[in-house]
């Protein structure tokens, strides 16, 4: 019951960062667009339907908008990333049959201890 618990959450929390990140990326084009319409319409008004915006420069935006990422959380990432490896191979793992499997080495192995032991007593 955990589990499917554990996986609702799971569905519910990557649901809500998509859609918190949907819109934040939305709203972000959305700006941009606008403050190129805003653009497009001080060239038609002033350089197309009347001419006094003939002597003044066109205003553009030269303005490079560069993002990076620190390294610190790109190691965060990769350590995640490993961390998650390490338990899918943990969950993977079939304990049962491998405590059977090492059962029957053990008593295996003690039969052969026993047989050793009771073979030099016959002696």
């Amino acid at each position: 019951m955990g589990g499917r618990i554990h996986g609702f959450l799971g569905g519910v929390l990557l649901t809500a960062s998509l859609t918190y990140y949907t819109g934040q990326y939305i709203e972000k084009n959305s700006r941009f667009v606008s403050t190129q319409l805003q653009h497009a319409n001080t060239v038609v008004t002033d350089r197309i339907l009347s001419n006094k915006g003939i002597p003044k420069p066109i205003a553009v935006d030269n303005n490079i908008d560069l993002r990076t990422r620190p390294f610190g959380e790109t190691a965060k990432d990769i350590w995640n990333d490993e961390i998650i490896k390490m338990v899918n191979w943990l969950y993977s793992i079939n304990w049962y049959s491998w405590g059977v499997e090492a059962d029957k080495k053990f008593q295996d192995l003690t039969n052969k201890v026993a047989e050793s032991i009771a073979g030099e007593a016959k002696k």
